[in-house]
């Protein structure tokens, strides 16, 4: 049986892990996803829980999950919700894996299919099938929504206990799926509490689960950062104390050598930040 066009599509569409091999290859030349990627991609569970290294391509993997969802399940509503900026990157991931789908389409079938939304604005894309991806500041505003298919909260450890408590009572009706995703941030809050409820499929992804993470680049953080540093930020755990950790950016702030005094031993540190010198 020779199948057309739509039929060939939505077959690979039916494999969520190879659909986004394909569409992560063309829109951020990833050659192959991680093991832990294929597992998310294909983890249909209610509740997931991600604590994740960070630069481990949490955030991207769930875009390619928000994409897939929106593009198979007609009337969907999708919500990540996180701090502006980072709801903001989500949705803007999300584009991407729109546009490469459409450039993969279009290639593949010489203009004769095609992926686009019907509405894309700074907040939200919509598709033809009346599904949505909408972004959301972690605030209390989220509680407009009704009914959604897929709740995403992004660096769940930086939102409001408050965010998570407004959000859990949306999917009772639903009984859509919700996933927790970020990098530990202290013993307190939310996402550390519900890192260890039951209910949750977990994956917890260290910086070695992640080929992109140079060991030599942890090297250099732990030796810089300190110990508790990397493994709060990197190695995923939850720290009682993180008083003393600084944050990568504000300590590359402070090292300005256009700022006086820059001591010689603050220039060595900044060289090694910056890889211009080996750590003997």
């Amino acid at each position: 049986m020779v199948l057309s066009p739509a039929e060939k599509e939505a077959r690979i569409l039916g494999v969520t892990e190879l659909w986004g091999d394909i569409v992560a290859k063309r829109a951020w030349g990833w050659q192959k996803s991680d093991p832990w990627q294929r597992r998310l991609l294909k983890c249909q569970d209610r509740f997931i829980i991600l604590n994740c290294s960070r630069q481990s391509g949490k955030s991207s993997t769930l875009a390619v999950k928000a994409v897939h969802k929106a593009l198979t399940t007609p009337k969907a509503l999708i919500l990540f919700v996180a701090e502006q900026r980072q709801s903001n990157e989500d949705l803007r991931k999300c584009r991407e894996i729109v546009s490469a789908y459409d450039e993969y389409l279009r290639e593949k079938y010489d203009n004769k299919m095609l992926c686009q939304a019907i509405t894309d604005n700074i907040t939200s894309i919509e598709f033809d099938i009346g599904s949505r991806i909408i972004a959301l500041p972690g605030n209390e505003k989220v509680r407009g929504y009704s009914a959604p298919t897929m709740v995403i909260l992004d660096e769940a450890s930086y939102l409001k206990d408050e965010v998570f408590v407004g959000i859990d009572p949306m999917l009772e009706v639903s009984q859509g799926q919700l996933i927790l995703a970020s990098t530990p941030n202290g013993t307190s809050g939310f996402f550390h509490t519900e890192w260890t409820n039951p209910r949750y499929t977990q994956f917890q992804i260290r910086w070695n689960e992640c080929p992109r993470i140079d060991p030599e680049s942890i090297r250099r953080k732990r030796l810089i950062y300190g110990e508790a540093y990397v493994k709060q930020e990197y190695e995923t755990e939850f720290l009682d104390d993180i008083s003393s950790l600084f944050s990568e950016r504000a300590l590359l702030k402070s090292m300005d050598e256009t700022e006086a005094p820059f001591t010689e031993d603050m220039a060595n540190i900044h060289k090694v930040l910056q890889g211009e010198v080996e750590l003997i």
